[in-house]
């Protein structure tokens, strides 16, 4: 069975988005190296996604953009 697509799927991700990726990793270690983490949660009743930060014996709340900057 064959399906036909408005687009192409490239053979390998662009070389742009895998550095991206590379990135996010290495802040992500690095949070682990601080030992501060981060956790997301949906609220079903307000239907938003809960983003925080515990560092340090503290949480602070991020918003999605706070979050792609973080790991930029």
């Amino acid at each position: 069975m064959t399906f036909s697509v408005p687009y192409s799927i490239p053979d390998a991700p662009p070389a742009s988005l895998l550095a991206e990726l590379d990135a996010a990793a290495r802040t992500l270690d690095e949070l682990t190296h601080r030992a501060a983490r981060l956790t997301l949660a949906l609220d079903e009743q307000a239907r938003q996604l809960r983003i925080e930060l515990h560092e340090d014996g503290t949480s602070r709340r991020l918003s999605p953009r706070d979050l792609f900057d973080l790991l930029s």
